[in-house]
């Protein structure tokens, strides 16, 4: 009987059937991801309506908080954070200065929600707007600016679109694409300005002429009181020997006359 051979597996072929297996092992379901990130977006959602009731709580039986108070350090992850919350959610006066304040319950102008996004955001352009003129700001950088604030896009934080946004608070030129501070408020701007400026001279020159009638007078100023100087020339001071000319009173002190050799004979 003839021996019969084995059959030969080939090894290329193997290979790729072990590698689909190892796929199909290493796959997670479709359904298990979809859960995974409805937990984390869950959680998320979560933990932003904790933080806002947390400041909602901050903000109950007062007037202003300081925006710096509330938010702390921006520089980390959970101070940007916060703020970007309350951005979103609560009205902040003057909010690009240093003095920026958040309203609280006790406040008269007191919002949440998407009022509340709306002033900022309002407040926020007027500060690109009014500086720009009747130049104008593109529609493009008000966006950037407004997400770099508010961390979110501008029509799921405001509830409308930025162009119709812009367009019912502020002026918009459709060709340009550009946005511009009403003519009205400009004007009145310049006018109040004017008016500052004109009242700063007044209160500069009633300063000035209030400290020229009130200038206290100058008295005279004494010469300094010295010490009677010992160099004073006095003839009954003078110093015996300062000279080698012989005055009349040393003669007559040496017996007048000349006593020496000769008795005078040959002055002539």
């Amino acid at each position: 009987h003839e021996q019969q051979e084995p059959p030969t597996t080939d090894v290329n072929q193997a290979q790729p059937q072990t590698n689909k297996q190892t796929k199909k092992a290493k796959q997670v379901p479709k359904s298990k991801q979809n859960k995974s990130k409805k937990s984390t977006t869950m959680q998320r959602a979560k933990n932003k309506k904790t933080e806002i009731a947390q400041i909602r709580r901050d903000l109950q039986g007062e007037r202003t908080i300081s925006l710096t108070r509330l938010t702390g350090d921006t520089g980390t992850d959970d101070g940007e954070r916060r703020s970007q919350l309350i951005w979103q959610n609560f009205k902040i006066l003057e909010p690009t200065k240093a003095t920026a304040v958040v309203l609280g319950s006790d406040h008269p102008d007191y919002a949440e929600g998407k009022d509340a996004a709306a002033a900022n955001s309002a407040a926020l352009f007027e500060t690109e707007l009014i500086p720009a003129g009747p130049a104008g700001v593109p529609l493009e950088r008000l966006s950037t600016i407004h997400s770099h604030y508010f961390g979110s896009g501008f029509e799921k934080a405001v509830g409308k679109k930025l162009r119709q946004f812009v367009t019912e608070k502020f002026e918009y030129d459709e060709a340009t694409k550009r946005a511009k501070a009403p003519p009205k408020l400009l004007n009145v701007l310049r006018k109040r300005e004017a008016r500052e400026l004109i009242n700063e001279e007044l209160d500069h020159s009633f300063s000035v002429k209030r400290q020229m009638v009130e200038k206290p007078k100058r008295e005279m100023v004494k010469p300094p009181v010295f010490a009677p100087s010992q160099m004073v020339f006095d003839p009954d001071m003078r110093p015996r020997y300062a000279t080698t000319k012989m005055q009349p009173d040393e003669l007559e002190e040496r017996g007048g006359g000349f006593d020496g050799k000769g008795g005078g004979k040959g002055l002539f």
